[in-house]
């Protein structure tokens, strides 16, 4: 029997409205995955300065942290689809800039540019599946990141190996960010629905104070949520071979073990995150986070980098993505929009300013500290997590 032509179109546009925010977040972590692995032949052939990469990432980091601050009122006037358009327009302009650049000054100028169309899509399509999917999407489409991060260094490499520059690179993340962005303009539709959701809020219902107030709350949980998570990952390595003396090898797995975890508690959430109500497993998340950082800085050294270590990897996993899906239920749907894009942009802050604020006290104190640090920001995360939740009878 021939399937009619109705239903395998229907059937095909369906998995192309599920698949296209995870398509859209593989494409928003290549870039994370490419620019490091990419700096030490761009600062060759280029010229750079030695700290040009920090002023790369930091151009990338304001441009990221005002578009998706800025992000909610551009959603409401325009709908998420023109969002997500112009931050793929954006993103893949950045990324041909960074491409065809002939001197290093223009790299900053383009990396900033590549940072606003990537905070623009990540505050998009994490409103869109805040208010419009389940928890169990929500670990999917941040596991997706993972992917789309992981598949950056390969990038790099094929890069080199066929063209004998890294170029072509950067060519092919404005490529993905083009051919992802035509596909959302061509299936507006599937975007429509977030758009809906807030008009019709807004013409019914009044904003509460208690919204504000949460809004406030959870912001201030993922600017400490984003900075336990980078500080983690950027000085552990360090802390562990240079403070207390752990071989090379032995730290390197310890790294890429919490980078697994990372991604394999996302992969989980993806998989398993509608048998739990998601505030519970925020209660966990940020729990299990919290010892896990206290037993780094407390346990011997081999215990701290193999067990500890992924374990806060796996649990801080859980936070940012599980914030995000209770977003809805703490601020309204008329919020939203506008709560999802500052908590993006205090994230961001937290991912870039604690471990710079930690490097400060690492050179001030000694490497040692970082347990200390870890521990500190796990605590006052719990804390603020538990004054949240009191009085609160809701599931999230």
């Amino acid at each position: 029997m021939i399937e009619p032509k109705s239903s395998t179109a229907a059937r095909l546009g369906a998995w192309t409205g599920e698949g296209t925010p995870l398509v859209l977040f593989i494409a928003l972590g290549l870039p994370a995955g490419v620019i490091g692995v990419a700096w030490p032949h761009m600062r060759a052939s280029l010229g750079a300065p030695l700290a040009g990469l920090g002023l790369l990432l930091a151009a990338f980091t304001v441009g990221y942290f005002v578009a998706s601050a800025g992000s909610g009122p551009v959603t409401f006037r325009f709908g998420t689809a023109t969002l997500l358009v112009g931050g793929c327009a954006l993103a893949s302009i950045g990324s041909l800039g960074l491409s065809s650049a002939g001197q290093w000054w223009i790299v900053p100028l383009v990396g900033l540019v590549l940072g606003a169309g990537s905070g623009l899509i990540d505050a998009a399509v994490n409103a869109h599946v805040s208010l419009s999917r389940g928890v169990r999407y929500m670990g999917w489409l941040h596991a997706s990141w993972a992917v789309g991060a992981a598949l950056g260094p390969p990038l790099v490499v094929i890069s080199l190996a066929a063209t004998g520059s890294w170029r072509a690179s950067f060519a092919a993340l404005a490529v993905a960010f083009l051919a992802v962005g035509l596909i959302v303009g061509s299936r507006r539709r599937d975007w429509i629905h977030t758009a809906s959701i807030q008009r019709h809020a807004v013409t019914t219902t009044p904003v509460p104070a208690e919204y504000r107030r949460a809004l406030v709350v959870l912001t201030c949980l993922c600017f400490l949520g984003g900075g336990l998570e980078a500080t983690a990952g950027d000085w552990s390595y360090t802390q562990l071979t240079v403070g207390r003396s752990l071989s090379a090898g032995l730290a390197s797995t310890s790294a890429s073990l919490f980078w697994a975890g990372l991604a394999a508690g996302r992969v989980a959430l993806g998989l398993l995150g509608n048998r739990v109500a998601p505030i519970r497993l925020l209660d966990a998340g940020i729990t299990v986070a919290t010892v896990a950082a206290v037993a780094f800085w407390l346990a011997p050294t081999l215990v701290s980098a193999l067990v500890a270590l992924p374990v806060l990897g796996a649990a801080v996993s859980l936070i940012f993505p599980l914030l995000l899906s209770i977003t809805p239920t703490r601020v309204g749907a008329t919020m939203t929009p506008h709560a999802v894009g500052y908590q993006l942009a205090a994230g961001t802050l937290g991912g870039g300013g604690i471990p710079a604020l930690t490097g400060l006290a690492l050179q001030a104190a000694g490497l040692l500290a970082l347990g200390p640090v870890l521990a500190t920001i796990a605590v006052a995360l719990l804390l603020l997590h538990l004054i949240s939740r009191l009085g609160r009878a809701d599931a999230g």
